[in-house]
């Protein structure tokens, strides 16, 4: 592995031991969801994608970015710390009365767009990227959603008006770790398709293994040089990084008891080699 995607691992594990902590001291918090997309936001904040610092994060000629998947906001927020956006005050507010909220708000520093009903951040990126071009402004809108909002209506609508205004500005990536709050999300699913229904709407498309660093940074590449609207479909595990948390339902809001944060800690102290 060279340094730069070393780096980078190194940050995704600080991320979600950062993350394990504050769920920890505050008692709440999304742990499986989270860790799955933790690789995804760390290659697109820490590599030459968005662009992102505390000098330049009010530019509006800047790269936006939603997470749509509101609820995993502990990955953002420990990025925006690490990235010097907020404070190590703000961070730690994660969970008290008038604190960082367990759903995204665009009063915090970084944050584009507000936790809203699913399936409407692909629209509301669209609207971003409809008005780069309309302003002759050269950002891209980045948006990360997760697999079980792609069943809503609204989404197909965005996919479509992205298509049809030829908005080659926008790169969707989608966090497919194949379970929801309560079900499994099988492959018999419309993503059996996905890729034949995203090209015959005139999308590129293409799927990474999202805990992949070398991939990642591959395939966002590519997308930044295409000339059409950009759809990544990132093969996830709900839970990653912590052995018994992987693959499980019971992770999406689980708090660890003491024995399983002594677990978790142990495999989250590993070094990377």
């Amino acid at each position: 592995m060279n340094s730069k995607l070393l780096k980078l691992e190194k940050i995704s594990k600080k991320i979600r031991s950062d993350i394990l902590e504050m769920i920890i001291r505050k008692g709440k918090g999304h742990i499986g969801g989270t860790f799955s997309c933790v690789d995804i936001l760390v290659t697109l904040y820490f590599s030459s994608f968005l662009k992102i610092n505390r000098t330049n994060f009010k530019n509006k000629n800047r790269n936006r970015f939603i997470l749509s998947k509101g609820h995993a906001c502990l990955a953002l927020y420990s990025i925006l710390f690490n990235l010097k956006i907020i404070s190590k005050e703000k961070f730690n507010s994660y969970g008290d009365n008038g604190g960082l909220g367990a759903q995204l708000d665009m009063k915090v520093p970084g944050v584009d767009w507000v936790t809203g009903s699913l399936g409407n951040a692909l629209g509301v990126a669209c609207g971003f990227a409809l008005a780069a071009k309309l302003d002759n402004l050269h950002y891209k809108s980045y948006v990360l959603l997760g697999d079980a909002e792609c069943e809503e209506g609204s989404i197909w609508e965005a996919l479509t008006f992205a298509s049809s205004h030829k908005l080659n500005n926008i790169i969707i990536l989608i966090d497919r770790n194949k379970l929801s709050v309560t079900d499994v999300l099988d492959n018999e699913s419309f993503f059996k398709n996905y890729s034949t229904i995203l090209k015959s709407l005139n999308w590129n498309y293409f799927e990474v293994n999202g805990h992949s660093m070398y991939e990642l940074n591959l395939y966002l590449n590519k997308a930044q040089k295409s000339n059409k609207p950009v759809m990544i479909l990132c093969n996830t595990i709900k839970g990653k990084g912590v052995s018994f948390m992987e693959n499980s339902i019971k992770w999406h809001h689980t708090i660890p008891n003491s024995e399983e944060i002594y677990k978790a800690r142990k495999e989250l102290e590993k070094k990377i080699v």
